[in-house]
């Protein structure tokens, strides 16, 4: 009996393999389009490389930024500690979030924590 399992195991893999097989070949045929659908394709890329280019540009900090109006402390130093990080790498973005930084210093009201840990950081770029 166990020689039968076995034997009918080996067919089932077999059948499972031809049956997907056959299907990959049969979609494969269908796979033309039809002249509908290609125009569109056609229209839609056509579209697309004549599209404007947006005029609008977000640098990323200033979504960042947002979240230094965050009450949770652990927020509001990952959002200090990415604004630090990216004025680091980008010179065009660092006057701006040194500013932004230095108004939270001066007007906001902050827990003492994350007070000193703003400072820390400000104080590496003034």
């Amino acid at each position: 009996m166990a020689q039968y399992t076995k034997h009918s195991a080996v067919v089932n893999k077999i059948r499972a393999i031809v049956r997907l097989t056959g299907r990959a070949l049969r979609h494969a045929r269908r796979s033309d389009i039809s002249a509908d659908f290609a125009r569109k394709i056609q229209k839609s890329a056509y579209d697309v490389s004549h599209k404007a280019k947006e005029e609008t540009y977000t640098p990323p900090y200033k979504s960042i930024a947002k979240q230094l109006q965050v009450h949770d402390s652990h927020i509001y130093m990952a959002a200090v500690y990415n604004l630090v990080e990216i004025a680091k790498q980008q010179a065009r973005y660092r006057d701006d979030i040194i500013k932004i930084l230095s108004q939270q210093l001066k007007e906001a009201v902050l827990p003492p924590e994350s007070h000193d840990y703003l400072e820390q950081k400000l104080a590496k770029f003034l």
